[in-house]
C-alpha cells in the first residue's frame, strides 16, 4: 500500500467553467431554449427557474443528492414538456457543461505528473451529473487514465459534506485517512469535513473569483452574459501564470483581472470608431501604442476587422521640434513643459541643442556653466524662457528643425500617411500636442488628410489642434465632460505605466541608406524589462486571445467596457493592495522627454513630505500614485497622505455639486 494516495475535487479544483458563476450556464441553456422556443419566458425567469428547482428536488430528496433528472421533472410538468424533450434539454446542459469547461494549469500539471509515475487518481465530487458525462469531461482535458476512479454524490447518493462520500471511497480504495491527500476548492467540504477524518488536506483557491472578477461579475447595469464570460475570461488567464516569483505572479495576476479588460475596452472603442467613420489604417504611435498595437493585431485577426493597424515611431521630441516653424508661446508653452525636473541641458535637449552652442548668450544672462545640469527654480525658468526668445536663439532652433523635418517627412512617407488610405492616430492622451504637431509636419508638404487628422485617445484634457476639421476622440475622459470619470485619468502616471514598452523613445529619425530610420534613446527600455514588462504584455496578450475566441462581437459595445472599466480602475487605481503597491509602483518612470531623471510611480513619503503636500500642496512627484504610497509609507507620513486623498475626494464632490447647479 502506497504511504499517499491523491484525490481531487472536480469543478473548481480539476476543472473551471468559462463562467463566471456556475448558475451563469443556465442563463445560457435559457437563452438557447427560448431560440428553439422551448420556452417562452424570459430567460432571466428561466435561470431562476432551473435554480429553484435545484433547490427544492434536494429538499424533497430522501437521499443526500439528487440527478439532473430529478431536478427536470418539475420542470417538466411545468413547463408540460414531454419525456423526449426533457431528456434533449438535459443533454443540452450537458453538451454546453462540456463546452464551457477548462482543465486548471497547475492541477493538469500536477495530475499528469502523477500519472508519468503510473499512480492511480482518485476524483471526489458533489454534483448532479451523471458519472459517465464526468468522465467525459475529464478525458477530453486529457485528465483521465484508465485505472482512475471517480466517486460521485449523484450516483453514490452520498456528499462530500457528509463526510459519508469519503468514508465509501476510503472504505472501497482499502485505505486509511492518512494514507488520502484531497485538494479541492471548497473550505467545508473539501477541507474541513475531511480533515475530520483524518485525511490530509490541500486548500486550493486560485479558482475563485479575486476582488476584480467578483466587480464585474456583479455589475448588474450590464448584460449577464457579457460580465459573466468577461469575468470568466480573466479568471481563466489568470490562471494560466506560471511565474516563480512573487512580483512577476502580482503582475500577471492584476494584468488579467484588472487592466486587460480596460486597455482591451479602449482598441475595441478604436477599432469601432475606425470603421464608422470609414479609417481603413490605425497608427499605434509609440511608445504608448506598442502594447496597444498588440491587443489591435489579435482582436482584428479573431474578430475579422479589415482596418490595417501599424506602429508608427514617435515623441514629444521627435514630433514637436521639426514641426517648429517659428517661436511662439504655443512651441514655449511645450519646449518648457513644467516638469519636476528641467536644466538648461534638459531645456536644450528638447529643441536638440548643446548648451555650448549657444553658451555666450547662457553666460551673458546668468546662467554659467556650471548650473546647466541643476534643477532650475520658478524664476530660473522664466528667466530662461525669456531667453529663448532672442533672435539668435529662435533663429537657430528654426534652422535646426527644418534639418530634422526632411527626415521625419521622409519616414512618413516611407510609413504611407501620404498614400491617400484614410488613417488615424491611437494614444493614450492627453491634450493633442502631438497630433498636432503631426498635421503641421504633413502640412508642410501637402500630405495633410483632405479630411484632416483624426486621433483616438483614452482620455483627454484638452483638445489642442492645428486646423479645425482635426479630430480628437475620447473614450473614457472628455474635456467636454470635465466631470465624467475624470478624476480617474488624474492617475496619469500610472496609465502610462500601463502602456509601457520595451524599447526606448523615439529621439529622431536618420536616413540611412534608401530608407528612413527612427533613433531611439536606447534600443531596449532596461528599467522596464527589468520590472518585468515582457510577463506584462504576454498576459494582456493571452487575456485578448482568449476572450476574442471565446466571445463572439455581437455581445460587446463600448458603453459595457466602459462602465466595466470605470468598476476596474477605481478598485486598482484609489484601492490597491499593499502588493499591487509595492510591484507596479516599484515601476520606474520619467516625465521629462529627455529621460534625465527616474521616478518610482509610488514613491515612499517621508513625514515632512506628506505634511508639505497636505498643506502647501506640493508634490515630489508630478505623477505620484498616492494611494499606493499611503501603503507604503511610514504610518504617520500615510495618515496625512490618507488625509489628502479624503481632501481631494471631496473637493471633486463640492466641484460636482457646483457643475450640476448650473
Amino acid at each position: 500500500m502506497k504511504t499517499v494516495v491523491y484525490s481531487f475535487d472536480v469543478f473548481d479544483t480539476v476543472l473551471v467553467r468559462i463562467w463566471a458563476k456556475p448558475t451563469d450556464l443556465f442563463w445560457e441553456l435559457g437563452n438557447q431554449l427560448q431560440q428553439k422556443k422551448l420556452i417562452t419566458i424570459s430567460v432571466e425567469a428561466w435561470m431562476n427557474l432551473r435554480v429553484e428547482a435545484e433547490r427544492q428536488a434536494r429538499k424533497k430528496s430522501v437521499t443526500e443528492e439528487v440527478t439532473i433528472e430529478e431536478i427536470y421533472k418539475p420542470l417538466a410538468e411545468y413547463l408540460d414538456w414531454s419525456s423526449d424533450t426533457v431528456a434533449r434539454v438535459i443533454q443540452q446542459e450537458i453538451d454546453l457543461e462540456l463546452l464551457s469547461l477548462r482543465p486548471v494549469p497547475e492541477i493538469k500539471k500536477r495530475i499528469q505528473e502523477l500519472h508519468q509515475c503510473r499512480e492511480k487518481i482518485i476524483y471526489i465530487s458533489d454534483m448532479y451529473l451523471p458519472k459517465e458525462a464526468i468522465e467525459l469531461f475529464l478525458q477530453k482535458n486529457q485528465l483521465w487514465e484508465d485505472g482512475d476512479r471517480l466517486y460521485l454524490s449523484s450516483e453514490m447518493r452520498l456528499t462530500k459534506a457528509s463526510r459519508k462520500l469519503f468514508e465509501r471511497c476510503l472504505d472501497q480504495e482499502y485505505l486509511k485517512p492518512y494514507q488520502l491527500t484531497h485538494i479541492g476548492d471548497n473550505l467545508y467540504s473539501d477541507v474541513k469535513v475531511p480533515k475530520k477524518l483524518g485525511i490530509q488536506t490541500k486548500h486550493f483557491t486560485q479558482t475563485h473569483l479575486n476582488r476584480y472578477e467578483k466587480l464585474v461579475s456583479e455589475a448588474i447595469d450590464v448584460p449577464l452574459k457579457f460580465r459573466s464570460l468577461l469575468a470568466g475570461t480573466s479568471r481563466l488567464t489568470r490562471l494560466q501564470c506560471q511565474e516563480n516569483s512573487l512580483h512577476k505572479k502580482v503582475i500577471w495576476d492584476t494584468a488579467a483581472s484588472a487592466i486587460a479588460p480596460i486597455l482591451f475596452g479602449f482598441v475595441y472603442w478604436c477599432l469601432e470608431q475606425a470603421q464608422h467613420l470609414g479609417i481603413k489604417r490605425l497608427y499605434f504611435v509609440a511608445r504608448d501604442g506598442q502594447v496597444l498595437l498588440k491587443i489591435a493585431k489579435i482582436i482584428c485577426h479573431n474578430w475579422n476587422y479589415e482596418i490595417d493597424c501599424r506602429y508608427l515611431y514617435g515623441s514629444r521630441q521627435a514630433w514637436h521640434f521639426p514641426a517648429i516653424q517659428e517661436i511662439t508661446e504655443k512651441e514655449l508653452d511645450w519646449i518648457f513643459d513644467p516638469t519636476l525636473f528641467l536644466s538648461v541641458k534638459s531645456v536644450c535637449e528638447r529643441v536638440n541643442l548643446n548648451p555650448e552652442e549657444i553658451k555666450d548668450c547662457l553666460v551673458k544672462n546668468g546662467f554659467l556653466e556650471e548650473v546647466w545640469n541643476i534643477n532650475l527654480n520658478k524664476r530660473q525658468r522664466e528667466a530662461l524662457k525669456s531667453l529663448f526668445q532672442k533672435v539668435e536663439i529662435c533663429d537657430r532652433i528654426v534652422t535646426r528643425a527644418k534639418e530634422y523635418r526632411l527626415n521625419v517627412i521622409g519616414y512618413f512617407c516611407e510609413e504611407g500617411l501620404g498614400d491617400r488610405v484614410p488613417f488615424g492616430i491611437v494614444d493614450i492622451g492627453w491634450n493633442g500636442r502631438l497630433q498636432r504637431s503631426l498635421s503641421n509636419l504633413l502640412a508642410t508638404v501637402d500630405m495633410y488628410p483632405e479630411n484632416g487628422v483624426c486621433g483616438f485617445y483614452f482620455g483627454l484634457s484638452q483638445r489642442l489642434k492645428a486646423y479645425p476639421i482635426d479630430r480628437l476622440l475620447a473614450y473614457f475622459s472628455d474635456p467636454d465632460r470635465p466631470l465624467e470619470r475624470d478624476y480617474l485619468c488624474s492617475h496619469r502616471g500610472l496609465i502610462e505605466v500601463l502602456v509601457s514598452a520595451d524599447h526606448g523613445s523615439t529621439v529622431k529619425f536618420e536616413k540611412s541608406s534608401d530608407s528612413y530610420r527612427p533613433i531611439l534613446r536606447s534600443k531596449q527600455n532596461e528599467l522596464a524589462i527589468k520590472w518585468g514588462i515582457e510577463t506584462y504584455q504576454r498576459v494582456l496578450e493571452e487575456w485578448v486571445d482568449n476572450f476574442t475566441l471565446k466571445v463572439d462581437k455581437s455581445l460587446c459595445k463600448a458603453n459595457y467596457f466602459l462602465r466595466i472599466s470605470e468598476l476596474l480602475m477605481t478598485a486598482f487605481f484609489e484601492h490597491p493592495t499593499p502588493e499591487e503597491a509595492q510591484t507596479f509602483g516599484s515601476f520606474l518612470l520619467s516625465e521629462d522627454q529627455a529621460e534625465t531623471i527616474y521616478y518610482r510611480i509610488a514613491p515612499c513619503y517621508h513625514i515632512h513630505e506628506a505634511i508639505k503636500l497636505l498643506i502647501l500642496r506640493k508634490n515630489k512627484s508630478n505623477f505620484a500614485w498616492l494611494p499606493a504610497s499611503a501603503l507604503l509609507s511610514g504610518s504617520i507620513a500615510s495618515f496625512f497622505l490618507k488625509l489628502y486623498l479624503i481632501q481631494s475626494k471631496f473637493k471633486r464632490y463640492i466641484k460636482a455639486i457646483k457643475f450640476q447647479s448650473k
